[in-house]
């Protein structure tokens, strides 16, 4: 596995938080003594997380699950919470919470497998995005796929990455993860051609990173255009004079 791959697959997504309210799932129903207060403060929760304010953020969350203990939602946000905190024990008893009270809570069930992925317990967090893709009102399962991709990458199981990449291609072609993990899958075969319209469809949807641009020379000069490998070169040393990359371009290192 390429130091490209590794680097680009230590990155997991964690989709954006939305209210989920539903009391389904294998947990008894509780009868909340303040539900709209529970909301309320999940979503001040929710704000103060994006402003950075952790402290007040996890004030209002877990005044939140004291309104209502059964509140999905307020157990995903306070369980992403607790892993930024580097709380996993608490991280994972919260996500564990919400999954089971809701299990069709797909952006939840996404959350976990991110979590579990970071905590080298791959198998369970492929069965989590799985569970999330399950739910045909999942508006956004590419990311579980991508998600999945992604853990296998580290795992490594690439056989099994590759067919997770496709998955989320297919429901949305410019999903740059994807299209740089199958470009660096595609020159890790020798399949240089294949590489090379990865790379081209992620330049027509996303900003080049050193990392794309080292992957785009080291695959030009596998195919012996030195043309583009000047091209591709010039762009590094112009966007990004003092990256890894650019030294490795330097040095003459177009394998590494």
């Amino acid at each position: 596995m390429s130091k490209n791959v590794r680097k680009w697959g230590i990155l997991l997504l964690l989709v954006s938080v939305t209210a989920c309210n539903s009391t389904g799932g294998t947990r008894p129903e509780y009868v909340a003594p303040d539900p709209k207060a529970a909301e309320i403060n999940m979503r001040l929760g929710i704000n103060y997380m994006q402003r950075g304010d952790y402290a007040i953020a996890l004030e209002k969350l877990q005044k939140a699950l004291k309104q209502n203990p059964n509140l999905p939602s307020a157990h995903n946000t306070i369980g992403l919470l607790y892993q930024q905190l580097g709380k996993n024990d608490e991280a994972e008893a919260h996500f564990l919470e919400a999954v089971e009270r809701d299990p069709d809570y797909s952006q939840a069930q996404n959350n976990f497998g991110v979590f579990l992925c970071g905590q080298e317990r791959y198998d369970e967090a492929e069965k989590r995005f799985l569970k999330a893709v399950e739910n045909p009102l999942y508006n956004t399962p590419q990311f579980a796929y991508e998600n999945a991709g992604l853990c296998a990458i580290r795992k490594p199981d690439t056989e099994k990455a590759e067919a997770y990449f496709r998955k989320a291609l297919q429901i949305e072609p410019t999903l740059t993860k994807s299209l740089l993990q199958m470009a660096e899958l595609s020159y890790e075969s020798a399949n240089y051609l294949q590489a090379r319209a990865y790379i081209q469809r992620y330049q027509s949807s996303a900003n080049w990173t050193p990392q794309a641009l080292y992957l785009a020379i080291k695959t030009e000069n596998k195919l012996d255009d030195q043309n583009a490998v000047a091209s591709y070169s010039l762009l590094l040393r112009s966007r990004f004079p003092d990256s890894d990359e650019m030294q490795l371009v330097n040095q003459g290192l177009l394998d590494s």
